[in-house]
């Protein structure tokens, strides 16, 4: 199966989940994050803001907030597949960006990526080995390398997959989370 076919089928999959399986998923998904050894480890923590096809992030960030961490959001830069880290010190930093996406505005200071301790990560499909499948557009599997920090994935257990298609260019992530908890993907080298 091609990458643009599962993106496709995921797509459609997304459509026919329940709304309440959705809500309750995405609060356990949030749950496990800040429950996890990489999250209270972490003083800096990059996290993406999640789309209507993707986990609702908003108590997550709300929770990195009141925990007292740096909280660094994503913003798509006019480059193609480029992005960067910008702090933010509350919700009211964000605006509609790129695709509709919300943003850190323009004046939120740039957080280099050597700053980050925790990357929390989007996808369409994810699996237990740290496989990602992304939207395409490769922000991610350009931004993570230049990171030193653990990365974890967000997905729905009805959307993880096993067989996605990985290219030499794709990153492999450090931590899967589910509903059902969190999996550590590497094993140390």
């Amino acid at each position: 199966m091609t990458k643009q076919t599962m993106r496709a089928e995921v797509a459609a999959r997304v459509k026919n989940l329940s709304p309440t399986y959705c809500r309750e998923a995405d609060a356990a998904i949030c749950r496990c994050v800040t429950q996890s050894q990489p999250y209270q480890q972490a003083k800096t923590v990059f996290c993406y803001v999640g789309t209507e096809r993707e986990i609702d992030t908003m108590a997550l960030l709300r929770a990195i907030l009141r925990d007292g961490k740096v909280l660094a959001v994503p913003l798509c830069l006019p480059e193609k597949g480029r992005m960067e880290a910008r702090r933010i010190t509350g919700l009211g930093d964000l605006v509609s960006g790129r695709f509709g996406i919300l943003a850190p505005k323009l004046e939120c200071p740039k957080i280099a990526p050597e700053e980050l301790e925790l990357a929390i990560v989007p996808c369409c499909t994810g699996n237990a080995t740290g496989q990602r499948l992304g939207y395409g557009g490769g922000y991610y599997d350009r931004y993570l390398p230049q990171t030193k920090c653990p990365t974890m994935l967000l997905c729905r257990h009805q959307l993880e997959r096993s067989d996605i298609p990985v290219d030499g260019h794709d990153v492999q992530l450090d931590y899967f989370v589910t509903e059902r908890g969190v999996v550590h993907c590497k094993v140390e080298e």
